[in-house]
């Protein structure tokens, strides 16, 4: 009888043990870590390590100047293939302020951005049709990022436009923000890898 009762606790503990591997398994990706000390992250099996910066946060800015100090890069070491986006939004005044304006290189658009790398921007009519709307997603000569590709460059310039930008941003305040995303290539949500903050109180001049 304790044979019996002992066999039957072990396979029981077998059994759970299998299954919390298969959860981890099927689970295992929206794990979300980041070191920020070394500048590694990782987003379940996906993983990069980060550069660049904006330029100090109590800069006085000027029309032209490029606020990257350091170009941004994101270096995939995944083992797995992956896609990759980012969002831009900034300060944009004309009579008012409006925080969060989303960058589309449109003709009204006060900021400007030099794009290392293979952009395309979707407003909802692009393809693949699973694009969503506002972001710019990386495709070099595929959407799909094979595994340990190495660096991938995103932009080594972002500044106000002087033609532009005009006396209403005298005083004001701005702030320009790059949230990069990433998922697996196959059919799962996105997940914010990383972002970037500019914000000064001094005024563009």
């Amino acid at each position: 009888m304790k044979n019996r009762i002992r066999i039957i606790s072990i396979s029981a503990l077998f059994l759970v043990m299998i299954s919390l591997a298969m959860i981890g398994i099927t689970y295992g990706w929206f794990a979300h870590g980041i070191t920020f000390t070394t500048n590694d992250i990782n987003v379940g099996d996906l993983r990069y390590t980060k550069s660049g910066s904006f330029i100090a946060d109590d800069s006085v800015i000027v029309p032209g100047e490029n606020l990257i100090n350091e170009a941004f890069v994101i270096n995939n070491l995944s083992p797995i293939t992956s896609q990759l986006r980012v969002k831009i939004t900034y300060t944009r005044i004309t009579t008012v302020p409006v925080e969060d304006y989303v960058f589309k290189n449109d003709t009204d658009d006060h900021l400007a951005v030099t794009f290392t790398s293979t952009f395309t921007f979707t407003d909802g009519d692009a393809t693949p049709d699973e694009f969503d709307d506002d972001y710019w997603y990386y495709i070099d000569s595929d959407e799909i990022i094979a595994a340990a590709s190495g660096d991938i460059n995103l932009f080594s310039e972002i500044y106000y436009d002087g033609e532009k930008t005009s006396i209403d941003y005298n005083g004001q305040s701005v702030t320009v923000t790059v949230t990069v995303e990433v998922k697996q290539s196959d059919n799962v949500t996105w997940e914010e890898l990383t972002t970037y903050d500019f914000e000064t109180g001094y005024p563009a001049t």
